[in-house]
């Protein structure tokens, strides 16, 4: 996952700066809530980093916390959500676009 980190950085980065003002808002701001919410990048590594913070077994204890913290990594690290909120700024053959942005992702290992 870490060597395709860059690659897709810097695709988003040139994305980001072909778009117009308001195509850059929310594609930068999909991007930001992903690196904000998907610690370490991908889904194992924010599990990895939940169950550092709350344990890997479930208490009375840690339940709440370990569970908010788990279902915002199923969320966050979602490849089909990530790319629908890119998509959120096409102007046309938005299908597409999200289809090729889940099918080059996936393929890309992102978020996994």
């Amino acid at each position: 996952m870490t060597r395709f980190l860059p690659f897709l950085l810097a695709i988003a980065i040139l994305g980001i700066f072909s778009c117009n003002s308001g195509e850059r808002d929310i594609k930068g701001n999909a991007l930001a809530t992903f690196y904000a919410n998907c610690t370490g990048g991908s889904y194992p590594a924010c599990k990895n980093a939940c169950e550092n913070k709350y344990g890997t077994s479930v208490t009375t204890d840690n339940l709440v916390g370990l569970n908010t913290c788990l279902s915002s990594c199923n969320t966050s690290c979602n490849i089909s959500t990530f790319c629908f909120q890119l998509s959120q700024s096409c102007k046309s053959d938005c299908d597409n676009y999200l289809n090729t942005c889940v099918l080059v992702l996936g393929a890309s290992g992102f978020a996994q």
